[in-house]
């Protein structure tokens, strides 16, 4: 169940963002960053820090930090919130 949310939501956010999903998992460009922290965002309305971080292999500090971190970067960063609002719509259905 977790494996398919998180794979569900990897999936929605790559195809949304145009970033592949071993680009959303381990690289540090800025518009891989933006696309982590927004799947994690959407993740964290289904799953726990800990379940993200157990099928992610992000640690709970990362999980934790992009969560609580994302309101933020959305004020400095065109048209990431508005990618949430789409992924977790099509997350949603």
């Amino acid at each position: 169940m977790k494996e398919d949310v998180f794979n569900n939501v990897l999936e929605k956010v790559s195809e949304t963002t145009d970033v592949n999903v071993e680009s959303i998992l381990r690289s540090n460009k800025e518009e891989c960053v933006d696309a982590r922290y927004i799947a994690i965002a959407v993740l964290s309305e289904r799953l726990s820090d800990r379940q993200i971080s157990e099928v992610s292999g992000w640690s709970i500090q990362l999980v934790s930090k992009a969560k609580n971190a994302f309101r933020e970067r959305c004020k400095f960063r065109w048209g990431l919130k508005e990618s949430y609002k789409e992924i977790s719509y099509l997350c949603a259905m």
